[in-house]
């Protein structure tokens, strides 16, 4: 590691931290995104209409939307390890109190807020919070690298519960979740560093502060107060193009199995299939993250906005398709426009 007094290595420390956020969005994106193989479930055990049961996981949205900025206002006060813990020790809560609940009022508030508040705590915007301040030349390939963790996450565990809920049931399966969270604790607590200053270190390894090498729309030289990133246009529509992409994006997590059952596939195989689209989310955020670095941010979000589009005029149209090639181009597009 390069540290402060001048010891240099070949390794830079900001890449454990990489991993350790990756690690964390597999398991905190896994169980976001596994909500739709409990949807269908929770539909047929209960007999509850699909609209009330999404109506659980948009709690959970409205708690992310409020807890947001008071999660990142904690991150700076008490640091990575402090936080992190406590979302993923939340999330292991969460989850084994869902295992046990008997009707909507209790799953509302075991997953929509005590799921959803551990997920905003762990999610991707303290994430990017981290990574930023470990990178800055290579600030958009780490970003990408480690917001790759939700589509593995997806890619693992929207499978893995759907085999799971048919083998041992939804509630058993809710458990192994949940140990699967409260694991990451030790990692946290062992390897997680807010930032490189507190582990003696300067951002991207070098061995004294040096300039910014970036796009000049990445510069971090202005000292922002909240009235002012009120007062900026750019924060206004960055909320709309946040608004735009997370509306659509989270109403598929909850309906796309649901939707692709109506249109006769097997509930496993549509499971596969959005197993293949965390596949394709995973090296989305590698390719949309390096591209970034060299094209712009703008750029590669717009390119990723037409992928969104895509994705749904594909889930809107499978009714009366052969559907197997039309899901593979689904999971492809989606996984790139997330």
């Amino acid at each position: 590691m390069r540290r402060l007094t001048g010891q240099t290595s070949k390794f830079f420390y900001g890449w454990v931290i990489v991993l350790i956020c990756g690690l964390i969005l597999v398991v905190a994106f896994g169980v976001r995104l596994s909500f739709s193989v409990f949807f269908v479930v929770l539909l047929d055990e209960f007999g509850w209409s699909r609209a009330n049961t999404a109506l659980i996981f948009s709690i959970s949205m409205v708690v992310f939307a409020l807890a947001s900025i008071p999660s990142g206002m904690a991150l700076d006060r008490w640091g990575a390890r402090r936080v992190f813990g406590t979302g993923a020790g939340l999330l292991g809560l969460g989850l084994l109190l869902s295992s046990r609940v008997q009707n909507m009022t209790q799953l509302a508030i075991t997953y929509g807020i005590i799921v959803g508040l551990a997920i905003t705590i762990l999610g991707l915007g303290p994430q990017a919070s981290i990574i930023s301040r470990w990178f800055i030349r290579r600030r958009g390939i780490a970003i990408g690298l480690t917001f790759s963790g939700t589509g593995l996450g997806a890619l693992l565990l929207i499978p893995a519960s759907a085999f799971l809920v048919a083998g041992i049931g939804w509630r058993s399966t809710y458990v192994v979740l949940a140990v699967l969270a409260l694991a990451l604790i030790p990692l946290i607590v062992t390897f997680l560093r807010l930032s490189p200053a507190r582990a003696g270190l300067y951002p991207d390894g070098q061995q004294a502060p040096g300039p910014f090498t970036q796009n000049t729309e990445d510069t971090p030289t202005i000292d922002w107060k909240m009235v002012d990133v009120v007062r900026s246009p750019a924060f206004w529509f960055v909320i709309i193009a946040s608004l735009g992409a997370i509306g659509p994006l989270r109403m598929l997590t909850v309906h796309q199995i649901a939707a692709i059952e109506d249109a006769g596939v097997d509930r496993l195989f549509a499971a596969l299939i959005i197993g293949v689209t965390g596949a394709a989310t995973a090296l989305g955020f590698i390719f949309w993250g390096g591209l970034s670095d060299r094209v712009g941010r703008r750029l590669a979000y717009f390119l990723g906005s037409i992928c969104l589009l895509a994705a749904i005029a594909i889930l809107g149209s499978l009714q009366g398709k052969e559907p197997t090639p039309w899901l593979i181009a689904y999971a492809l597009m989606l996984g790139l426009g997330e």
